[in-house]
């Protein structure tokens, strides 16, 4: 269901999220006016509850979304490091004259890329995208050429990964650029395997279910609260103050949700992907 959740579009995350507050503070409040409790002898000790249930919202709610926060962050920069490390490879290997093996060289990144968009970041991530490397087809750089492979090539980002590496290994064999360029070009395939391995190494959904699970008990509580906290002789200020208490908790929980949206629809991601394309497609 979390997981579920993090997937879904920006719309369904939050109906999911308002639809249960709304209700529930109504009720509450309406509960509340309902029973008449004018006399404000308590006020205190309601007050007291309210700023602890209150605090401890805060508190983990900031938790969360920090931690969402500094894993996307994160996510974002390692994508971006994938892609510096493509681009600096694509203008190495743009810097000769094309033949058939550079030219497979740049289209593997470019497909690379394009599998990345379509596939691997069509949604968040999930443990049966990555293909295991069993199932791998590899390109060999020494004597073990001669044995083959008798792997199963998968259509994936991450044998697109490896052509990569392959196609550059081709380049070298092929021996049609000079040995500095051909050790640069390699560093920059490693520099870009460890871009990708920190990527998708990272811990998802980013925020553990326990601290969700606590976060929402937290935020009943905190409702409920509100909501049956007496009114006085104010009717209208009680429902201002369960609305705004509404909002703000719908806002936090719409903001952990989202934040840890790393797949293709997030803007942040988008971007630095459909500017590599729009060069070197």
């Amino acid at each position: 269901m979390y997981e579920s959740l993090l997937s879904a579009s920006w719309l369904v995350r939050l109906v999911v999220v308002v639809v249960p507050v709304v209700p529930t503070v109504f009720f509450l409040v309406h509960r509340s006016l309902a029973a008449g409790l004018d006399d404000r002898t308590n006020d205190n000790v309601m007050t007291a509850a309210i700023r602890f249930v209150g605090a401890s919202f805060l508190f983990i709610g900031s938790f969360a979304n920090v931690t969402a926060w500094q894993a996307s962050a994160a996510a974002n920069s390692h994508l971006k490091s994938e892609l510096s490390s493509l681009a600096a490879l694509t203008e190495s290997i743009l810097d000769y004259r094309q033949d058939a093996t550079l030219e497979k060289a740049r289209s593997a990144i470019v497909t690379y890329v394009e599998t990345v968009r379509s596939e691997e970041l069509a949604s968040n991530p999930s443990d049966d995208k990555f293909a295991s490397a069993s199932t791998l087809t590899r390109t060999y750089r020494t004597k073990n050429a001669a044995l083959g492979s008798t792997t199963i090539e998968r259509d994936s980002a991450e044998q697109a990964a490896l052509d990569i590496r392959s196609a550059v290994i081709a380049i070298e064999q092929a021996d049609v650029v000079s040995e500095r360029d051909i050790n640069r070009m390699i560093d920059q395939v490693d520099d870009f395997q460890v871009a990708r391995r920190d990527r998708v190494s990272i811990a998802w959904p980013m925020v553990s279910p326990v601290v969700m699970i606590t976060l929402l008990v937290i935020t009943f509580a905190v409702l409920a609260l509100i909501s049956l906290m007496p009114a006085g002789s104010s009717p209208r200020l009680k429902w201002l103050q369960a609305t705004v208490s509404a909002v703000v908790v719908s806002a936090v929980w719409f903001s952990v949700l989202s934040t840890q949206d790393i797949s293709i629809r997030n803007p942040v991601v988008r971007a630095p992907i459909d500017a590599f394309l729009n060069r070197y497609r």
